[in-house]
This record gives structure tokens, sequence and C-alpha cells, in this order.
């Protein structure tokens, strides 16, 4: 980036660096890239409505800060993005106008991801450093100690109640890291940036509830056994070249031999009904039911 393009990025509220894979070259895939702006969203705007008002947002219910993302100059890897006062609206708080709206993001942010991955440390400091922006409002506020220690305690049960909502966002945030690049950084004005690398996206994504398919006709290429289990090796068919454990829960598995046996000791490829269970739009699980194309199946 010339000097010029850093004084422009350096001007934005908040930065998402997206690094490795297919960021080198510029570029970030759409879908993923479109997912990850939509988790922002709703991390920042979730984030914005508990600091300033000291509860969890309602159903649908977004922050009057609007959230604009600016495209990236030519040849970077940098979305600049920009937390506005929407129009027609009331002033900020005097909170978020004292301590900064993105620092205060930035804290939050780093909050989300750190402890949906278990990254327990780093979750510690970003809490700390929100409270201690809390405590400077509180001393305006002339709250006493025994009123402080109180809303502390039910700030840490909101908080920690809204980040486990926050879940699915943090997923899509994280859309682009694996599939299309190897990592992204994220930061405010103030706050130190944060990374997430292929194994944090992973831990964030393993916390997502599994989505499972209606019963459907597919081939699968066997590749062998899963030794005292009910379980095959079998190639992923959306993934090929790499594989994927195969619940079997057809009861021709228990006679033996079986189609299953038999396509395991040849590794070949057998049409089956089965189950898809998702993760965050990655197959996750296989689940057979019956073997053959038995459409008639419900």
């Amino acid at each position: 980036l010339t000097p010029f393009h850093r004084g422009v990025f350096m001007a934005a509220d908040l930065i998402i660096k997206y690094e490795g894979g297919d960021a080198d070259l510029h570029f970030v895939e759409m879908r993923s890239l479109g997912n990850s702006f939509l988790g922002f969203e709703r991390i920042i705007s979730d984030g914005l409505i508990f600091l300033r008002t000291d509860r969890l947002p309602k159903r649908g219910e977004r922050h009057d800060l609007v959230v604009r993302a600016h495209e990236p100059v030519i040849g970077s890897s940098e979305i600049p993005i920009y937390l506005t006062q929407a129009a027609g609206l009331l002033p900020l708080g005097w909170w978020l106008m004292q301590t900064g709206a993105a620092e205060a993001v930035s804290h939050f942010a780093t909050f989300v991801f750190t402890h949906l991955s278990g990254r327990k440390s780093e979750a510690e400091k970003a809490m700390a450093a929100m409270i201690k922006m809390r405590e400077i409002e509180a001393e305006q506020n002339l709250r006493s100690q025994e009123q402080w220690l109180e809303n502390e305690a039910r700030w840490r049960d909101q908080l920690f109640a809204l980040v486990n909502k926050l879940a699915f966002p943090a997923i899509r945030a994280v859309a682009p890291v694996g599939p299309s690049v190897d990592q992204f950084k994220f930061n405010g004005s103030v706050a130190p940036s944060l990374l997430v690398d292929l194994p944090t996206a992973d831990a964030i994504r393993s916390k997502g509830e599994l989505e499972v398919t209606d019963l459907q006709t597919v081939k699968l290429q066997i590749d062998g056994f899963v030794y005292h289990t009910k379980k095959l090796n079998v190639e992923n068919p959306e993934r090929p070249g790499s594989y994927i454990s195969a619940d079997i829960r057809d009861p021709v598995f228990d006679q033996v031999p079986n189609i299953y046996t038999e396509a395991a000791a040849t590794k070949s490829e057998i049409v089956v009904q089965a189950k898809f269970g998702y993760r965050a739009d990655n197959l996750e699980r296989i689940c057979i039911m019956d073997h053959g194309d038995n459409r008639d199946n419900s």
C-alpha cells in the first residue's frame, strides 16, 4: 500500500485484514466474504447495544450506529469499517462518546472470538479492558461500591449469555479462514489486533449446531472400516481426496457378510440412503440408513 492508502485505512474505525491463500493474490472467495461481513455486522451491532445499554439486544434489533464496509483499494486485502451515526436518531450515550465506540467494539469482538475458541487468557484480557472502560462511567455516575459490584455481576452474566448467542455470527465471520484465506486480523484504532488463524476458526466452527438433511440417495466410495465401531471410512463426496467416517444404521450391517463388509474389503463404491450433517456449511457427519436406491423410503 502507498502511504496515502495507509492513511485512508488508519482513518477507519475498524480494520479487517485477510492474509494468506487467495488474499495473497488480493482475492477472497465471494460467498465466504459475504458471510464474514454478515457475521461481523451482527457482532458489532449486538456489542454496541450491550455496551451502551447494559442489556441484551432484542431479536432483530440493530444499533443506531450504521456499520459500513468500504471496498479495499486495488492490491490490498484490508477492509476498512466505519461506525457512523444513523440519520434522525438521538446522539450517542456518554459512555461511547467518552471511550470511543471502535475501542469498545474491538475489545468486545476480541472477547467473542477468543471465548468461543477457548483462548481463555486472551478472553480474560479483553473482558478486563471492557470492565476498565466501564469503571470510568461508574465514577461519573457516582455509584456506590455496593451498586457497582451488583451491577458488575449482572453485567458479566449477560456478557456470557450474549456471547453464546453469537456463536453462529462468529462462525459466519470466520468463514473465509480455511476455504479461502489462511487468517484474518481485526482491530480498532486503539485496541490490540486480534489474529484468527485456522485452528481458532475451526474451534469456533465446532460451536455451531449440527444441521441434518433429509434422507437422500448418494454414491459413496468406501475406503475401509473404522474398527470396533459401526462406521466406515468413506471419501467425502463434497471434498474428493479427503475422508470422513460414516455411521451405519442399516440393520443389514448386523449380518455378516453384507454389502458394507464386501464394499470395505474391495474398497468399492456403493449406493446408499443417507442423511448428511453440516456444521457451519461443512459436511461433518454421514449417517447411512439403508443400502440401494430406495426412493420410496421416508
